[in-house]
């Protein structure tokens, strides 16, 4: 098993994007809203204050799409990405990490 963190920072694309992993079987996803830590401190802390101009034209807030999957899964959500984002110029629209799930609780599912 797999838990794949797929950060999205163009989140005019979600919809597109869960609709897609629902069509190559992905059952289930949750969806964080999430700020980086770059905006948090060039709005709230005064001494960054500055870095406001880095900031300009991005994204304030971002979502995070986990999805605990079958291993085989992963290559099919990189595809579903690099479809959808395959026309996209404009800085990093995602990117997605994975890790090892060693045990799944709960759902009925146990796993050793």
């Amino acid at each position: 098993m797999k838990l794949a963190l797929i950060f999205l920072n163009k989140i005019e694309y979600l919809e597109e994007l869960l609709a897609a992993f629902l069509e190559i079987g992905v059952s289930g996803a949750t969806v964080l809203d999430t700020v980086g830590m770059g905006h948090i401190i060039s709005q709230n802390i005064p001494i960054f204050a500055g870095l406001r101009d880095a900031f300009a034209g991005s994204s304030p807030s971002n979502k995070l799409v986990l999805i605990v999957t079958e291993d085989k899964m992963i290559a099919k959500i990189a595809e579903v990405l690099r479809d959808i984002f395959s026309e996209e110029d404009d800085g990093m629209p995602y990117f997605m990490t994975t890790f090892t799930v060693e045990r799944l609780f709960g759902f009925g599912n146990e796993t050793d």
